[in-house]
């Protein structure tokens, strides 16, 4: 059936409207089937530049959605592809007769909010797109998505299973089914319900061979690696993660890849095989920090939102150009519609400073919002690398029980970074459970020399009060590596909890040489924590109206960190 159409279009002599038609019917079927061909952008620029030169906006708009989906996720570039998705979008929003193509452009440019991790804007992108009832399955399956990022696992999984029979109500394709299945075994997997998702995982598997369907064999893979992980499958976990990144290679999903190598670094590490562990777990780090960008949120946070003030500004020139039609059309009662004209004209300048107030105050709360996701994702690169060649130490040094202390605990506190990087507060207890970890592993690094007290006050609920993560994470860096490794005797540090006046008062106190001698050793090095923990008080205090601070104490000998922050319970 292909062959025939693509024949049909090779000998087709004229480009009008109907060859148009056939070029997007072709794409529509085969684009998805074979993603690593590098040909599409080509093809579907080509169908672009012949619909604006006829002025077809059917064909207008869906090259524009089909070169927003190869830049999406054949090319892993979400900026170029929001483009093109909102430019598709504002077509088919002011023509009704192509209302149809809407939802798939809508999912489009929700899934990339998804995948930037904004997922209360996704959600409620994805809730509306139900009110569609022919893609349901579909809309079900991105909610579901959703869920399963959050760790709510049984909304996810109850919407996985709605996707699945809207689907099979709906006579969806074999992909739509395949790839919910993946990944509803993957969530049951991870929920505990491991015979569900190990029977929901090799269906997909079938499903996905049965029809050949190779854009979902990478994403497929990775899941079955962590599903038969998570069942103690270990060869079958390394077989579907090593053709995960195989089939990787040509079509460059670096979320998956990323995801398969963390899955492969876990089977390496169960098998004993510390070294290959080590390696693969290094380049799950630095891909995984690759993906944490920015600079692409907020670039993508001010197209949405200078993609909605051209729509004012349309908006605004039609109103413009039909008051004018009406003051031409007007000869009787010409001073009266001056004087009414004039009024509504400064009603409307209002309005839009208005707007235009609101659209400014929106992109400062973005801002400040990926200003805070950057700054809690920060975990000092020459830490992690430290760590990782510690770790190959111990390997070269034959000291099998050692390297796998070391590489258990240090994947312990990645796992819980990574959980908590999205979170913008958790728990104490959670906290003091992170700092506890992070400095036994650095205990470990620099052969006990020093030794370390956490003091709670007893009016302190740790599991009710919410604190930013890790924020005195730099603070016990700066210690440790400053202060404490220049001093001869055993080092101490004390990090203390209390209530001062309805503030938490969190300190880090340490023995080591002083400020002042690190100033003298390094005079023009600025503290790189200092700057990155004020910046984060700055922005709860803007967010929260609240008057948080840090305070630097020279001791005669040592120093003493003090963050105040307001409290803030959980319940």
């Amino acid at each position: 059936m292909l062959d025939s159409l693509e024949t049909v279009i090779n000998n087709y002599k004229q480009e009008d409207t109907t060859y148009v038609n056939l070029r997007l019917k072709f794409a529509a079927r085969k684009m998805y089937l074979t993603p690593s061909d590098t040909s599409w952008l080509g093809y579907n620029l080509k169908t672009l530049k012949i619909s604006k030169q006829k002025n077809y906006t059917k064909g207008i708009a869906v090259s524009y959605n089909n070169i927003g989906i190869i830049q999406h996720y054949f090319l892993s570039n979400p900026v170029n592809a929001l483009n093109y998705y909102q430019n598709a979008y504002a077509l088919i929003e002011n023509n009704p007769k192509l209302e149809k193509y809407a939802v798939g452009v809508l999912t489009n440019i929700g899934l990339i909010n998804y995948e930037q991790q904004e997922y209360d804007k996704a959600l409620k992108s994805f809730k509306t797109l139900l009110h569609f009832p022919e893609n349901k399955a579909n809309t079900f399956f991105n909610i579901g998505n959703i869920y399963g990022q959050t760790k709510e696992l049984d909304s996810s999984i109850y919407n996985y299973k709605k996707a699945i029979i809207e689907a099979k109500k709906s006579n969806s394709s074999s992909l739509l089914i395949a790839n919910t299945k993946s990944n509803l075994g993957l969530v049951q997997t991870n929920a505990g319900y491991l015979e569900e998702g190990l029977k929901n995982t090799i269906e997909s598997l079938n499903i996905i061979e049965q029809h050949n369907l190779e854009i979902l064999k990478v994403a497929a893979y990775t899941n079955a690696a962590e599903v038969y992980l998570k069942n103690n499958a270990i060869e079958k976990a390394e077989h579907y993660a090593t053709n995960s990144l195989k089939l990787n290679e040509a079509l460059n999903s670096l979320a998956t890849k990323n995801s398969a190598l963390g899955t492969l670094a876990n089977v390496y590490e169960i098998k004993g095989d510390y070294k290959n562990a080590l390696t693969t777990y290094k380049q799950h780090i630095i891909l995984r920090d690759s993906l944490i960008n920015a600079d692409r949120k907020l670039e993508i946070s001010r197209k949405e939102i200078q993609f909605e003030a051209d729509k004012d500004r349309a908006i605004a020139q039609v109103e413009i150009e039909r008051q004018k039609s009406i003051k031409n059309a007007s000869i009787i009662g010409g001073s009266a519609f001056v004087a009414i004209s004039l009024i509504g004209f400064m009603l409307y300048k209002r309005k839009q400073e208005a707007v235009s107030k609101s659209k400014e105050a929106e992109f400062n709360a973005k801002v400040s919002d990926t200003e805070l996701k950057a700054l809690r994702s920060q975990m000092n690169p020459h830490f992690i690398f430290n760590s990782l060649n510690s770790i190959g130490d111990y390997i070269l040094k034959n000291d099998t029980q050692s390297a796998s202390d070391y590489l258990s605990k240090f994947a312990k506190l990645m796992r819980m970074t990574l959980e908590n990087s999205e979170k913008k507060e958790i728990l104490l207890s959670e906290d003091i459970s992170l700092l506890k970890t992070y400095m036994d592993i650095e205990r470990k690094r620099f052969q006990n020399k020093f030794n370390y007290t956490i003091q709670v006050d007893e009016s302190i609920e740790t599991d009710e009060i919410l604190v930013p993560p890790m924020i005195l994470q730099p603070f016990i860096e700066n210690s440790i590596i400053h202060g404490l490794s220049q001093i001869e005797e055993p080092g101490n540090i004390t990090i203390s909890f209390k209530k001062e006046n309805n503030m938490l008062i969190c300190s880090v106190d340490d023995n080591g040489v002083g400020r002042q001698t690190i100033e003298r050793n390094i005079p023009t090095k600025k503290s790189l924590g200092m700057t990155i923990t004020k910046s984060r008080i700055e922005i709860i205090n803007k967010l929260k109206n609240t008057n948080g601070d840090v305070k630097i104490i020279d001791k005669e000998k040592g120093t003493r960190i003090e963050v105040s922050l307001p409290i803030h319970l959980a319940y």
